[in-house]
């Protein structure tokens, strides 16, 4: 994937500028006001990777004014990969070579220390440090490799003078060793990578066609063996020696003329398909079903449906496409332009699904909606001073609320733009929408990932036949906001509500204060234990509070100690708890299953929050699939899951 990338002076980035994407994640987005620069990120990745001509270069203006753009100030784009070691190519002797010079120039940027005055160094070893948690470099391969402007040489940005295993005993390294050494070496690693840029400006009745460029790129490549298998190489032949004696014979009519090929002078079987399938798909057109199954062509459609059908066709070639030889990116400016609020979840959703599926999707963005929702992901916020000085700031979405209550602490007052507020206010429309229009949206809002993944499970009929949208935003305080935002809307005389949301967290020691009244259509629950061991559902601001409770306190007791069990395997201390203590006769829920000591509770708590709390995200898959083990028949109902399913089958 691509992490980060310097730009220098290209458009309106001027000098080196450091643009971080990605802590690793397939889902990266760019936000900020209009003419900050976000679209000029991803046109920068299209010249980089699609090897745009040198002369359509959109190079700063004020750097032109400075001139000396040929010499020391040249402008450059270079991407940052984080690859995965096996992925590269090494059938030839060539792409051996590369291969090895791949490892070489990785283990340096793993590596170097080197410091200059050029600006972004610091950002990119803060990055790097990142990455180091999660990606072993022995098996990643992290690689900084641009162009220049004018001459298209290849370039490495601030790092280009420092290249240390080139240098030998010499203090400076020749420009000509360098461009030497990596020849071919950029076309090696920009040819494992299908660079797709979706501009705002698209034409959509062109960009869908399927024998564009664009959409050759997303093709699966089972196709082209179809046709390599209905043409073979027998036919090839026939008509490569049939073409040859007809023009032998114009030849010897002309006398004294000769046809001669420029580069070959027979058909290939890449020709063939390449020309079978322009002529097959040019003459097919994208048509969207209507009602009753009436087709109507994509120019005929509306602007947002033909944004949405963009998405969609990118979304159904890369939803089964998992013969590619390549690593797709898919890159996409402005994914809710033109679209109705209540489209705009929807959208998203499904950009972030193509993520979790390995592609690579990075998006530049207006609607804010998305942010609260996306826990593997991250999101480089781009504000602009009005000197022009732009001020980048990159959060990984999985803990972003935190990374911006620390950033206001550190300017001492609030950020530029409140990216927090505008996320729910965006969110909250979305959601206000869909549970008002056909068709009509549920919602179960909830604290974290733990809960999506439970729910997910728990819920399946539901959100196959109810649109039933299970919705993680972080913890009790940001439910409370997304249930304060809804109330008015709600609550309208105007509104005709047809959708339900249910809101719901855990019983912490904690008492919250909130004005809460039911209502069929907006309900705002928590999970609680009660002194017979059954979990309950009560209303938010009831007055019972004890015990605490959180959801892996609510679970099937044997379910819960198979699955903690298999991934405690490493702790031997909850290892010997489960050991020592056989579940509890008649239990109700995991809570009491166990009859453990408080001294005991409390490590089975710190087990749970360990890694900033990613072991409930582990042990709510791992429940999953211990439950998935079991035949459906013999899975047991959880009482307050049903309660809560009764409400979305009314």
């Amino acid at each position: 994937m691509i992490v980060s990338l310097y730009l220098r002076h290209f458009k309106i980035y001027k000098g080196i500028n450091f643009i971080p994407l990605s802590f690793g994640k397939q889902f990266s987005s760019v936000i900020g006001e209009n003419g900050v620069g976000k679209s000029s990120i991803l046109e920068a990745l299209d010249f980089a990777l699609n090897k745009k001509e040198q002369k359509e270069w959109p190079v700063n203006n004020e750097a032109k004014s400075e001139g000396n753009l040929r010499g020391a100030n040249y402008p450059f784009v270079a991407p940052i990969f984080l690859i995965k070691k096996s992925i590269f190519r090494q059938s030839t002797v060539q792409e051996k070579e590369l291969f090895e010079k791949a490892g070489v120039l990785s283990k340096y940027f793993w590596e170097t220390t080197f410091k200059t005055k050029a600006k972004g160094l610091d950002e990119f070893y803060a990055q790097r440090d990142v990455l180091k948690l999660n990606y072993d470099q022995s098996e990643y391969y992290l690689i900084l490799i641009g162009k220049k402007h004018y001459d298209n040489c290849i370039n490495f940005g601030s790092f280009h003078t420092d290249l240390d295993f080139l240098k030998g005993n010499k203090s400076k390294i020749e420009e000509s060793k360098i461009q030497e050494y990596f020849e071919g070496f950029y076309d090696y690693i920009t040819s494992h990578y299908s660079y797709m840029h979706i501009p705002v400006e698209t034409d959509p009745q062109q960009y869908t066609k399927l024998e564009t460029t664009e959409m050759q790129k997303l093709m699966d490549k089972d196709i082209q063996t179809e046709i390599e298998h209905a043409i073979t190489k027998k036919t090839i032949n026939q008509i490569n020696n049939n073409l040859d004696a007809f023009v032998k014979e114009i030849e010897n009519t002309l006398g004294t003329y000769k046809y001669k090929g420029h580069y070959k002078n027979s058909l290939t079987m890449p020709d063939l398909v390449s020309k079978i399938i322009e002529a097959y798909f040019s003459i097919k057109i994208l048509n969207k079903k209507g009602q009753n199954e009436k087709l109507v062509p994509i120019y005929d459609l509306s602007s947002g449906e033909k944004r949405k059908a963009l998405i969609d066709i990118a979304y159904s070639f890369l939803i089964r496409n998992h013969g590619s030889e390549k690593i797709v990116l898919l890159a996409i400016d402005e994914p809710e332009a033109s679209l109705h609020i209540s489209a705009c979840f929807p959208q998203f959703e499904r950009l972030m699904e193509l993520s979790n599926l390995s592609h690579q999707v990075i998006i530049s963005t207006h609607w804010y909606g998305y942010l609260p929702i996306v826990s593997k992901g991250s999101a480089t916020s781009i504000t602009k001073a009005p000197d022009n000085t732009i001020s980048i700031n990159h959060f990984d979405l999985y803990n972003y609320r935190e990374q911006i209550t620390q950033d206001r602490k550190a300017v001492k007052g609030p950020l530029p733009f409140d990216i927090n507020l505008k996320s729910y206010n965006d969110l909250v429309q979305s959601i206000v929408v869909s549970i008002l229009s056909e068709p009509t949206y549920n919602w179960i809002v909830c604290e974290g990932l733990s809960e999506k993944v439970y729910f997910e499970a728990f819920f399946k009929k539901e959100i196959e036949e109810s649109n039933l949208k299970i919705l993680p935003v972080g913890g009790y305080k940001d439910v409370k906001k997304v249930y304060d935002n809804l109330i008015a809307p709600i609550n309208d005389s105007d509104y005709i509500i047809k959708g339900r949301v249910f809101c719901l967290i855990d019983t912490d020691d904690q008492t919250l204060n909130i004005d809460y009244k039911h209502n069929d259509n907006l309900m705002f629950k928590r999970l609680l234990n009660n002194a017979n061991g059954l979990t309950e559902l009560v209303d938010v601001n009831s007055n019972k509070n004890t015990p605490p409770t959180e959801i892996e306190d609510c679970l099937v007791p044997n379910i819960y100690i198979e699955a903690l069990r298999q991934l405690s395997t490493d702790n031997q201390d909850i290892q010997a708890l489960i050991d020592e203590n056989p579940i509890t006769d008649n239990s109700l829920s995991s809570h009491n299953c166990m009859d453990l000591r408080p001294s005991d509770l409390k490590k089975v708590s710190l087990f749970f929050d360990e890694n900033n709390g990613e072991n409930k995200v582990l042990f709510a898959k791992k429940y999953i699939e211990v439950l998935d083990g079991i035949d459906e028949d013999d899975q047991q109902e959880i009482p307050w899951v049903s309660e809560i399913k009764k409400i979305f089958n009314k």
